[in-house]
């Protein structure tokens, strides 16, 4: 009977040891590091700034915007504050400059392109 319940509580020792082997927290990859997540962030950003306002504004930290009237982005986020910026884009962009199309924004584009502007706006260089 001791030989029994020594077995039939090893077994379970044994159970209870696996199955924190095959607990799915412990097996899943461990995520991304923040900076990582920011980075491709900052990345997709600048991909859309290219995209979508190269061809009007400056989009790095140094260089004319190809149309005059265009301010550089660096200057932009100079002179706005990011919640400013985030909510004219959420709100779909609009000027009083007759050359700056309406852009309305999906909320994606707008965290990545606020990951970009918040790059120029530091004394560091901007990743490449």
């Amino acid at each position: 009977m001791k030989r029994t319940a020594g077995l039939i509580a090893s077994g379970l020792m044994l159970s209870v040891a696996g199955c924190g082997a095959l607990d799915p927290a412990r097996t899943r990859p461990s995520p991304s590091p923040p900076g990582a997540l920011r980075q491709e962030s900052v990345d997709r950003g600048r991909a859309f700034a290219e995209t979508a306002c190269s061809g009007c504004h400056a989009i790095d930290r140094t260089g004319t915007s190809p149309l005059a009237e265009a301010p550089p982005l660096r200057d932009v986020v100079a002179r706005r504050s990011p919640d400013s910026l985030v909510r004219g884009f959420s709100e779909g962009l609009v000027t009083s400059h007759p050359t700056m199309p309406a852009y309305v924004f999906r909320a994606s584009e707008i965290d990545d392109l606020m990951a970009w502007l918040d790059i120029l706006n530091r004394a560091e260089p901007p990743p490449r």
